[in-house]
């Protein structure tokens, strides 16, 4: 394509197995760069092993994706249970048989080992099992796709693992989420998805807090790369921070820039930086508020 398209193809090997990806990102003249601040001193991406072990591993270079680890076993018995995080430290599990339970995990942020909240393991509802995928969205906002494809949003209010929710749940929101291979809430309404097809695209839900039905251009994505479809896990740590694992458990990093206008403008022009081996295993559960626009 000509440079005065403003698109730029990108590729990036994303395995030892020469498994390889490539990427087309546009990025259009004076698109938005969101100021960002993260937790300190690190932020946490959690990770079952194959041994049943929640893992916190903690990053202390989100915003660069330099890959400095520090990790810690903070809890030996997590076991394959649904997982996925509300932010903030606070941890989802979904039960075989539908309840949903809340933990908080004290040093989220990235320091010392295992310290959960007093009332973590607190069942807050039922129900839970009939949807195809559930996500944390932040700031207690959930979202879950149903078996037909429709996107139903929840908002959690407690703060300690007490019953207390947003009176009005279940509000469906929006259609056709089903077709999605991954999903990713990345923080204030933001949403990656990859298609079948590989593509990466983007939408902003405009009231995650409130949960009414309002979308950034009309609640149609916009796509942002492609290639996507090697990749069997992706997560945000918020703010547009992308984590992204392959097939043979390589881990990348990757930072859209607007996260909130989603314009086509990445870091590295869209290269992702390895953040190792060894993530084959089921979950991976980055922190979604770890880092925030501001």
């Amino acid at each position: 394509m000509s440079n005065s398209s403003g698109t730029r193809r990108l590729s990036r090997a994303l395995s030892c197995a020469l498994a390889a990806v490539l990427l087309t990102l546009t990025a259009p003249v004076g698109s938005a760069h969101a100021a960002t601040t993260c937790t300190t001193p690190a932020v946490s991406n959690y990770h079952v092993d194959g041994n049943g072990q929640l893992r916190r591993w903690s990053h202390s270079g989100p915003l660069t994706g330099s890959a400095t680890w520090y990790q810690s076993v903070i809890d030996p018995t997590w076991g394959g249970i649904t997982t996925f995080s509300g932010g903030d430290g606070v941890l989802f599990t979904i039960s075989g048989s539908g309840a949903l339970r809340w933990y908080k995990d004290n040093n989220y942020n990235g320091t010392g080992g295992p310290s959960w909240h007093p009332n973590s393991g607190a069942t807050i509802g039922a129900g839970w099992s009939g949807f195809s995928r559930v996500m944390g969205g932040g700031d207690g906002t959930i979202y879950a796709v149903a078996p037909d494809g429709k996107l139903y949003w929840y908002r959690y209010l407690g703060t300690a693992g007490e019953v207390n929710w947003v009176s009005s749940q279940g509000r469906l929101i929006g259609t056709g989420w089903g077709g999605f291979q991954r999903i990713a809430p990345s923080g204030k309404g933001v949403l990656y998805g990859v298609t079948s097809a590989g593509d990466l695209r983007w939408y902003r839900h405009l009231d995650p807090l409130g949960g009414n039905p309002t979308w950034a251009n009309g609640g149609s994505g916009t796509t942002v790369g492609t290639g996507w479809a090697g990749f069997t896990r992706i997560a945000s740590f918020g703010a547009g921070i992308l984590l992204a694992r392959t097939s043979t458990g390589t881990l990348f990093w990757y930072r859209h820039l607007d996260p909130l206008g989603g314009s086509f403008n990445w870091a590295n022009d869209g290269e992702g930086t390895s953040q190792g081996t060894g993530w084959n295993n089921s979950q991976i559960l980055a922190d979604v508020t770890g880092c925030r626009e501001t």
